[in-house]
């Protein structure tokens, strides 16, 4: 089994070769879903060559069957199974049977989300020739390519600093980018100038512009007062409490990033790896000294359980219990 970023998925398709199986896996799904117009779009294969199932209301042994039926006027026939993570004990040790002993002359792409508490069969079934493409949530350095890209292919240029406020203020989901990008294009269309913060603050709203950078100065400063201020300001603006969640987590991540990398001892040189930059890794490792790797992993983790608390039908105010959360991470020690 090879391993392959979709990025590397799409040249290899470019290129019009396919493998008896891929495993489309992670979060992404809108990507997920773009990387298989682009498939139908290189390859064009007849509506008799191609089906997509999903695995949570068809019989997936009519799939299997699809894949080794030989393709009509073809060389390929193409067969899609979407939520695979849904699929009952039965239909998955056949389909876990077919992905060992592909059809060569079948091209079945099987898309999955598998959740936290789960584990993933798939990736130990795969032969040598299939491969495995990680569709795991973009990292903000890699959502600001992704942005910076679709606005490029619009023919507007950006400020980098103008993108990376836009991850921090909308997370690195690609379709949240992707929809903020539509509004971009209009917006500067006409206009030959470079798109700024400014312009993001302006597309935002005066009541996020400023208080999502509060959030996550107050988070990584270890002020409680100010983060209880910023998070009163969003919720007033609002600012759904999960939003307030995501820019609290990644705000320890980050921190908890430079301070493994600075005990590792590569720090700047390494801080692309793991997703931020220089001048942001030496801001982090300053802030990060008001905690300790401890602190820092039991606040991900309470901001995990808030997650599922507020996702839960628990009747609990979401914002008190985010305002809880702040207090709990930076008001004590």
């Amino acid at each position: 089994m090879q391993t392959l970023t979709p990025k590397a998925l799409a040249e290899e398709w470019a290129k019009g070769k396919t493998r008896p199986v891929y495993y489309l896996c992670g979060g992404e799904t809108a990507l997920k879903e773009t990387a298989l117009k682009r498939l139908t779009g290189l390859f064009k294969p007849e509506a008799f060559n191609y089906s997509v199932r999903d695995a949570g209301t068809s019989d997936i042994a009519e799939a299997l069957d699809e894949a080794r039926t030989s393709p009509m006027l073809a060389e390929t026939r193409f067969v899609v199974i979407k939520r695979t993570e849904k699929l009952k004990k039965d239909p998955l040790k056949k389909l876990l049977a077919y992905i060992t002993a592909p059809c060569p002359s079948a091209c079945l792409l099987v898309l999955a989300d598998w959740p936290r508490t789960k584990t993933d069969p798939l990736p130990e079934a795969l032969t040598s020739e299939c491969a495995l493409v990680d569709f795991s949530p973009m990292t903000p350095l890699q959502a600001v390519g992704h942005l910076n890209s679709k606005l490029l292919a619009g023919g507007v240029k950006t400020d980098s600093e103008a993108l990376e406020l836009l991850v921090e203020l909308l997370g690195t989901g690609s379709t949240t980018l992707d929809g903020e990008a539509e509004k971009i294009l209009l917006y500067m269309h006409g206009q030959n100038r470079v798109f700024t913060p400014q312009d993001v603050l302006a597309l935002t709203g005066s009541a996020r512009s400023t208080a999502p950078f509060e959030l996550s100065k107050a988070v990584c400063e270890h002020r409680p007062g100010a983060a209880a201020e910023a998070a009163k300001t969003m919720l007033a603006g609002s600012e759904e409490p999960l939003a307030l969640l995501v820019q609290t987590s990644r705000a320890l991540e980050q921190m908890l990033k430079a301070k493994r990398l600075s005990a590792s001892g590569e720090g700047a040189a390494a801080c692309y790896q793991a997703g931020i930059s220089p001048g942001l890794y030496f801001h982090l490792l300053k802030d990060s000294a008001a905690y300790t790797e401890e602190k820092l992993l039991r606040g991900l983790r309470r901001c995990l359980e808030a997650e599922e608390l507020l996702k839960s039908s628990s009747k609990r105010d979401p914002g008190l219990v985010v305002r809880q959360l702040l207090y709990e991470i930076t008001g004590t020690k």
